[in-house]
């Protein structure tokens, strides 16, 4: 079957280490858990290259230049040579790749500016046949998530992160041809598993998904804890039947909340 490389991006506490591990059932897909080379690689491209007692600025267009060039191919030489990876489609899972403030930072919701951009656009620059899946979540909930593991402060906080991942990948998922984007809610995931086993399949173009499925099928009948610490496997593997969100936390987390169909309880 062709080859091509993945990328699974969500916010963080949307599902994104569960859905690596559900796609790595399939035995024609293998993806790394944050292997995070393309951090390094844009913090290589936008912030060494410009240090002059790293890289001679005579020399630095060139550098550029080449490297975008070729990149692409030493990526998937390290997945392929090094990492012993040989199943077609390979990838990495990574939230912070959609960080729009990867490379400057953040204070809890607070960015420090300037934007830095986050690794999509390049990501795509250096593997144009690269396909990329979004999982999300309810806003209210991934903030929740993100408060009981202590990563922030508060809700809201929670919440803003989530509208700012989530708005960078809605609008880099407007740039790419339908082909090579595909977004899937994780209650669907976990609640209609053969519908979302066919959509992934037909997307990556598998003749059968059903190790996919059967995965999800297992998991829902004997979760397993994917993510360390774990703290609220319920969050995880059960979904309520009705969403945590408020009009209030939907404002904080802007127009990608109502772009994925996200409303008031």
């Amino acid at each position: 079957m062709e080859s091509f490389p993945l990328f699974v991006v969500g916010s963080p506490r949307s599902g994104t280490t569960f859905f690596c591990c559900v796609l790595n059932a399939h035995p024609l897909i293998h993806l790394t858990n944050e292997c995070r080379v393309f951090a390094l690689l844009k913090d290589t491209l936008d912030v060494g290259s410009d240090r002059p007692d790293l890289l001679s600025p005579p020399l630095r267009d060139r550098f550029l230049s080449f490297s975008r060039r070729t990149l692409g191919s030493w990526v998937e030489r390290f997945y392929r040579d090094e990492l012993e990876i040989t199943e077609p489609i390979w990838g990495d899972k990574h939230p912070p790749y959609a960080d729009p403030t990867i490379l400057s930072g953040r204070m809890g919701s607070v960015e420090r500016l300037p934007r830095s951009g986050s690794c999509l656009r390049l990501i795509r620059e250096l593997l144009p046949t690269a396909r990329f899946i979004h999982i999300h979540r309810d806003p209210g909930r991934v903030a929740n998530s993100l408060v009981r593991k202590r990563w922030i402060g508060a809700i809201d906080d929670g919440v803003r992160v989530w509208g700012q991942y989530v708005t960078e990948i809605l609008d880099f998922f407007e740039e790419l041809p339908a082909e090579h984007k595909l977004t899937i809610a994780y209650r669907h995931l976990i609640e209609d598993s053969d519908t979302s086993a066919e959509r992934i399949g037909t997307f990556l173009g598998l003749e059968d998904a059903s190790p996919i499925g059967d995965f999800l099928t297992s998991q829902r009948r004997d979760p397993t804890p994917f993510s360390e610490p774990v703290t609220d496997m319920a969050d995880l593997y059960v979904v309520p039947n009705t969403p945590m969100s408020d009009e209030k936390l939907l404002r904080l987390a802007g127009r990608a909340a109502t772009s994925l169909g996200y409303v008031a309880a």
